[in-house]
């Protein structure tokens, strides 16, 4: 169960699991660990929490916000990485679980989360490449009083929202697949039931994101 060489931050097999996948899975199952991989997870989660709060700040006119308004996304930054890395260790665990309870999978915590850390970097490209839809459709537009905008203005947000709805189809696709391959290799079972364990992991990382999200009143701000 350990790897065969001495674990390794694997950059090449990082780039090739978005277009190889298995090939990229099989190999960093047998050459990285957990603590390589949550290096990459607490690296790629500031990552997003940073552009995360610079897009809420740039769209402050958009969203209706002021400076103070700005000033407390930008405070609460940190509450928002922190809980979204215990999303991250929830979803691992849980697929985990599911994967041997409930598919008859190896139910290896510490693989699933490695290889799963492994994605992280593939959220975040999603969550940015979103994060800049929106930013450029939307920009100039003010939300808050959207009854008033022109013709020209509510195409761009038609136009906008037609993007941003495609990115989001696309981009939760990709990442379900990849996803599914990383749960699939770390726990030996088939892409189908990897797809069903990860569907039931991140609704339980989603519930437990949006209860600790409300008890901390943690203003979001645009984390897609």
């Amino acid at each position: 169960m350990q790897p065969k060489h001495a674990p390794r931050l694997d950059f090449v097999d990082l780039i090739r699991l978005a277009y190889a996948p298995l090939r990229a899975f099989t190999t960093l199952y047998l050459t990285t660990n957990l603590q390589r991989a949550l290096a990459l997870v607490l690296f790629f989660s500031i990552v997003s929490t940073l552009v995360s709060t610079a897009v809420t700040v740039d769209m402050a006119e958009v969203l209706g916000y002021d400076t103070m308004d700005a000033l407390e996304v930008a405070m609460q930054g940190f509450v928002n990485w922190a809980v979204s890395l215990l999303a991250f260790m929830i979803f691992g665990v849980t697929a985990a679980l599911v994967a041997k309870e409930v598919f008859g999978g190896r139910g290896e915590k510490s693989s699933t989360l490695t290889l799963v850390g492994y994605c992280y970097p593939a959220y975040v490209l999603v969550s940015i490449i979103l994060l800049v839809v929106f930013d450029i459709g939307f920009e100039g537009l003010d939300i808050q009083n959207a009854q008033d905008w022109t013709t020209d203005e509510v195409d761009q947000a038609l136009a906008a929202g037609a993007a941003l709805l495609v990115a989001s189809v696309m981009g939760i696709v990709w990442l379900l697949g990849v996803t599914s391959r990383a749960v699939s290799v770390a726990n030996d079972i088939s892409m189908g039931e990897a797809a069903l364990t990860c569907i039931l992991a991140v609704l339980v990382a989603g519930i437990v994101y949006l209860v600790v999200g409300t008890v901390m009143r943690l203003p979001l701000g645009l984390s897609f």
